[in-house]
């Protein structure tokens, strides 16, 4: 049923700064890891952290289920909804005033922190390390947009920031005299041959940097690290392909490899991991072009019109209708709930209430309060979701969906595949934890969030955190609470309409945090 959710209490807090020696903690980002992915024989460096550290079971990636969200996300320990970057495509009329703009260009948001005087994110993790004297250093095989979000204030001189995007052969990363050095001693990031047949061979660039510099010689408090594949060859050959698998089989070496150079420097035995992913995978089984088909609808004037303006997270659209027209969105919203197309809809709530009303305002959408997606300044009129199952692929990965098309409306064929939705295929995510201060050989079934990492790095370094959305993962720590004695409730929530339309969400709580699961459309 659908109701107003009920005030959570006292969240999970850090509690007093953990006690012993000065601490290294590693986060590595896989791009795309689906956690079905990781086994013994495939992934045996993965497959021991998970054996002997905390598994997650019930990990979540932050909605829209794309890169540059939870980039920000993971660094930020803040939601789309309050840090601003709520997809994988933007629209900000100062940057860009007729369209969205690619996020996945670090130039683009150089223009957004210059048009909103400074105020790309909150601040990041890298910033507040930096406030106690603690360095952050993100290494990135990723696009430049995704890498620069781990890191935004290090052209100003907080932390270190190496990607080989950046300015290809020109700039390396920041400050200048770390660009000057990672270019010296190991040339310009390799560029990615053709569409799908290999992976990127920027991430062995990327990790060399990491264990043969970053690491041994600027000895950072905290690395991001984020390996960009299997995405890539995922987007093209599918999860569970031959070519996805050997990039997984990549991905596990290198992490191998930093673990054993960590044992050399003596820095293992005060080390913390943390492994997780941006999102899922699901396969592609129909494209929608959601800007001519709100053309064809009389929606929107012409494909550069800025009346509505469609952002792109593949698997899920963000719309922004000019000048928050209520009565143009009501239309929109009646023509999405017509189409077979539409999966799940979402509008700004009823009223800015606390609890969140779950409600949109709209007859038939949830609210964008409920997934942690309202932003006056920069926020969507409108989401809306594709629908989803889960059958497998060629491959026998289950999850299909699906998605946006530059092409014509219709199914497609073949492996290509993305994310972006609330699917529990693209929405669950890798989510380890191993090293001193974690647990040995435990399963977490609390859920868990990419949102969550920056408060529990703070926590293991002893730092304080405010304003932060996220909570400490207290237990996965050692001395921490009981693992399966922490409070969680599932819910699910309806919302339907006169004409047949009708629509479920799951969330999931814990004290102080709420997780969505997934949602989809009651057929």
């Amino acid at each position: 049923m659908a109701g107003a959710i009920p005030a959570a209490t006292a969240p999970l807090a850090a509690g007093d700064p953990l006690p012993g020696r000065p601490r290294l903690v590693i986060v590595f980002v896989v791009d795309g890891l689906r956690p079905d992915a990781i086994d013994a024989d495939e992934t045996p460096t993965l497959f021991r952290l998970r054996r002997e550290g905390v598994n997650f079971v019930n990990g979540h990636a932050v909605f829209p289920t794309v890169t540059r969200v939870n980039a920000a996300a993971l660094s930020t320990g803040i939601y789309p909804g309050t840090n601003g970057v709520n997809s994988n495509q933007m629209y900000v009329p100062a940057v860009q005033p007729e369209r969205a703009f690619d996020t996945g260009d670090f130039k683009n948001l150089l223009a957004l922190d210059r048009v909103t005087g400074g105020r790309l994110v909150p601040p990041t993790l890298a910033e507040r390390l930096h406030a106690v004297g603690r360095r952050l250093a993100a290494v990135s095989s990723g696009s430049s947009g995704s890498a620069f979000l781990l890191n935004p204030r290090a052209p100003q001189g907080v932390g270190v920031l190496v990607n080989g995007h950046l300015e290809p052969g020109v700039r390396a990363g920041y400050p200048d005299t770390v660009s000057a050095e990672v270019l010296a001693r190991f040339g310009a990031a390799p560029v990615r041959g053709g569409a799908g047949d290999s992976y990127d061979p920027s991430v062995d660039w990327a990790q060399t940097v990491l264990r043969e510099y970053v690491l041994p010689e600027l000895r950072p408090d905290v690395v991001l690290n984020w390996l960009t594949e299997p995405d890539h060859i995922q987007h093209a050959r599918s999860a569970g392909s031959p070519e996805a698998r050997r990039a997984i089989r990549n991905d596990d070496r290198h992490i191998g490899l930093i673990l054993t150079k960590l044992e050399s420097l003596g820095l293992a035995d005060h080390t913390d991991v943390l492994v997780v992913s941006d999102h899922g995978f699901s396969l592609n089984v129909h494209g929608v072009n959601v800007t001519r088909e709100l053309i064809a609808g009389g929606l929107k004037a012409a494909d550069d019109s800025d009346d509505v303006v469609v952002a792109s997270s593949g698997q899920s659209v963000l719309l922004h209708v000019k000048g928050r027209h209520h009565a143009r969105i009501r239309g929109i919203v009646d023509w999405l709930h017509a189409q077979d197309w539409t999966g799940v809809v979402f509008t700004a709530g009823r009223a800015r209430t606390t609890p969140v009303e779950p409600l949109g305002w709209a007859e038939g959408t949830f609210s964008l309060e409920l997934i942690h997606a309202a932003n006056d300044e920069r926020g969507p009129d409108v989401v809306f979701t594709f629908p989803w199952t889960s059958a497998p692929n060629a491959f026998g990965v289950p999850g299909a969906d699906y998605g946006v098309t530059a092409g014509a409306t219709g199914p497609t064929t073949g492996a290509r595949s993305d994310h972006g939705s609330m699917s529990p295929w693209t929405v669950r995510n890798t989510f380890l934890a191993w090293g001193v201060d974690f647990k040995r050989g435990a399963t977490v079934r609390t859920p868990a969030s990419n949102v969550d990492i920056a408060p529990t790095v703070l926590a293991l370094l002893g730092v304080e955190a405010r304003g932060l959305d996220g909570r400490v993962l207290l237990e996965a720590l050692r001395g921490g609470p009981d693992e399966e004695q922490v409070a969680v409730e599932t819910r699910v929530f309806t919302t339907s309409r006169g004409d047949g339309y009708a629509a479920a969400i799951q969330v999931s709580e814990t004290p102080g945090q709420r997780y969505i699961d997934k949602s989809w459309r009651v057929r």
